[in-house]
């Protein structure tokens, strides 16, 4: 297993001490998280469509703007909620919103980029394509999407390929990022989805030999 690192190791210190679920959800989103604020500008808004990846995006805010990713976190719980202080630019939990948010952000504002992450799992509503064709109807060109495809949803495995032609079929320059993550078994599959680390798996993620590595 690869070293883990320090945005890592904040995800899995929150989750543990306050007994979280949906681990797999943040730990793959993180990255894509940090890919987005490291290339959006300040007034350019950000949408955690998967809403449930709340802490990934809460130890991003940590890093961008030094607020307490723990404290966002029992502030406004797993789901974020809309608070501009705390940088959360929409409230987001329920799946199925986020995009179409986001396409009516980015069609009010067509001078501004208006940057969402989604998820495989948050794909299978079906008001996200409703909005991606809106998208493409309205020749939106403002509008900046990832997806996080870690391979699995709350009922079982999702078929990256297929999801990755539909998307490009309603919306070209989505980007479909492949996560299939080398964290432990207990982490992975649909029971990973709800799984609440024990303190021996939480000890054994940050004992020496697979420490935290420094951000690149």
């Amino acid at each position: 297993m690869k070293p883990i690192s320090k945005l890592e190791q904040r995800v899995l210190e929150i989750s543990y001490k306050h007994g979280l679920s949906h681990i797999s959800s943040c730990l793959t989103s993180l990255n894509l998280i940090d890919s987005i604020y490291l290339s959006k500008k300040e007034d350019e808004p950000f949408i955690l469509a998967n809403g449930h990846a709340g802490i990934a995006l809460y130890v991003i805010l940590e890093k961008n703007y030094k607020i307490d990713a723990e404290k966002l976190f029992l502030k406004h719980g797993v789901h974020p909620n809309r608070d501009k202080k705390d940088k959360i630019d929409c409230s987001t939990g329920s799946l199925g919103q986020g995009l179409s948010i986001a396409v009516g952000m980015a069609l009010a504002d067509r001078k501004t980029n208006v940057w969402a992450l989604t998820s495989d799992g948050d794909m299978n509503e079906g008001s996200n394509w409703e909005a991606l064709r809106v998208a493409g109807e309205q020749r939106i060109e403002n509008l900046r999407v990832m997806c996080n495809a870690n391979g699995t949803t709350a009922y079982g495995k999702s078929d990256i390929e297929m999801l990755d032609t539909r998307m490009q079929m309603f919306y070209p320059s989505l980007v479909v990022k492949t996560n299939l993550f080398e964290w432990p078994s207990y982490l992975q599959g649909v029971d990973g989805h709800y799984h609440i680390l024990t303190k021996e798996e939480y000890e054994k993620n940050i004992l020496p030999g697979i420490l935290p590595v420094d951000e690149k």
